[in-house]
């Protein structure tokens, strides 16, 4: 349970939307302040948080709730990040459709840096179905601790290595399978399970992990970071990491933004 002195209006915000009753909001507030590995948000139509959890005050470098707030992404991350959020919290109100599974890094303003899955909802008002906010949530991608101690992570773990290896010519999903002795129907059902993101989001992540080590820690070009990533050129590169970050490379680099 949150020990926040200042709580959120948590109920008006899911109410205004005619989202849940009472009975249900106050328990579901605590479900997500207790919820360490996920961030949970929902946003007025401004683009305002209305509502959000401990685990998103904390990496924002707040103490409490009450300073989060009422502001926009604009007043808290990066331009080119806010400008991102704000995109798809407009294409999620104005079509009624929600994104799912959208794997990115987040770089957060106390400096954490991590991989998520994050799925938005649009909000309607009950009676005239207007775009009333967006509901999100973004869960943190684990390649290590909670998979070592899972069913079927020995199996993938020779498949890490061997993507690292081979990073300047990654190999295909169906060599992934092939190498670890599954069906390519098999072996992507075990990513998921474990991961809980496909394979080609996995060889991506895995990618771009050691392109965001590179930046930090060496002076090489982002001709060779792209070279040694395996992508064809400087420009494939920063269309990814850009796509995937939300910053080129360039930007990431100058911030010198450092893993969590």
């Amino acid at each position: 349970m949150s020990n926040d002195p200042t709580p959120p209006n948590f109920l008006a915000a899911l109410a205004g939307v005619g989202a849940v009753n009472e009975a249900v909001a106050l328990p579901l507030e605590r479900l997500f302040d207790d919820l360490p590995n996920l961030v949970f948000f929902i946003k007025d139509p401004q683009g305002r948080y209305r509502c959000v959890n401990r685990t998103l005050v904390e990496r924002c470098g707040f103490a409490h709730k009450a300073a989060l707030l009422g502001r926009r992404p604009g007043e808290l991350f990066p331009s080119a990040l806010a400008s991102r959020y704000e995109k798809q919290d407009e294409r999620v109100m104005q079509t009624g459709k929600p994104l799912l599974d959208q794997l990115e890094l987040h770089l957060y303003p106390s400096g954490r840096r991590g991989w998520c899955l994050t799925n938005k909802y649009p909000l309607t008002t009950p009676k005239t179905g207007q775009p009333a906010g967006v509901m999100g949530v973004s869960r943190d991608v684990e390649t290590h601790a909670k998979g070592e101690a899972a069913r079927g992570f020995p199996e993938l773990a020779a498949v890490l290595d061997h993507v690292q290896a081979h990073l300047a010519n990654p190999p295909s999903v169906e060599e992934l399978a092939e190498f670890s002795g599954l069906t390519a129907h098999h072996f992507g059902q075990l990513v998921e399970r474990l991961f809980h993101i496909t394979p080609r989001q996995l060889i991506m992540k895995i990618r771009l992990d050691e392109a965001l080590h590179l930046l930090a820690q060496t002076d090489d070009s982002l001709t060779d970071i792209a070279v040694a990533t395996g992508f064809c050129d400087q420009s494939a590169f920063t269309r990814h990491f850009r796509r995937m970050t939300g910053l080129p490379p360039g930007a990431f680099r100058a911030g010198k933004v450092v893993g969590a």
